[in-house]
C-alpha cells in the first residue's frame, strides 16, 4: 500500500460534528474534510492513523511561504491507484483541483476562489507520496 500526504492552505480539520452543531467554523471545516475525502474516493478507498494537523510557520518541501497550514497523510487499498502518465499522484491532483471549499475558518491566507487549486498560479494544496515530502 502507497501512503500519501496533503499539505494544504485550506481548514481541513477533522471535527466530527454533526450539521446541526451550532459553530459554522466546525462545521465548514468538517464539510472541507468531508470534500477532501470524497474526491480521493473517487478512485480508492483509503484509511489514515491520524487526523490532519494544522501546523503554523514555513511550508515544507520547498513550498514558498509560511502560513497556517493543514497536513494529512492517508493510505490507500492499491498501489499506483493515481498514477497518471509518470505523475505517481497525477489522477488525485486532478481530481481535487476545484473541489469547492468553505473558506475563512483558521487559514489565514487568501482562498480565491473558493476552491481546492492543485495547478496554476493559485495554488493551495500540493498531494505527493510521502517519500517525496521533506517535512523537517
Amino acid at each position: 500500500m502507497e501512503r500519501y500526504k496533503i499539505i494544504t492552505l485550506v481548514d481541513i480539520t477533522r471535527t466530527n460534528c454533526p450539521r446541526n452543531e451550532p459553530d459554522p467554523i466546525r462545521v465548514g471545516q468538517q464539510a472541507n474534510f468531508n470534500s477532501v475525502l470524497q474526491a480521493i474516493g473517487l478512485r480508492s478507498n483509503m484509511t489514515w492513523d491520524k487526523d490532519p494537523e494544522m501546523r503554523t510557520g514555513r511550508l515544507p518541501d520547498n513550498i514558498d511561504g509560511k502560513a497556517n497550514h493543514w497536513v494529512w497523510e492517508f493510505v490507500v487499498e492499491r498501489d499506483f491507484v493515481f498514477l497518471k502518465e509518470t505523475d505517481p499522484v497525477g489522477l488525485l491532483v486532478d481530481d481535487l483541483h476545484g473541489v469547492p471549499i468553505i473558506i475563512n475558518l483558521n487559514n489565514n491566507t487568501d482562498i480565491s476562489p473558493a476552491a481546492i487549486q492543485t495547478k496554476g498560479n493559485n495554488i493551495n494544496t500540493w498531494v505527493k507520496l510521502t517519500s517525496q515530502f521533506n517535512l523537517d
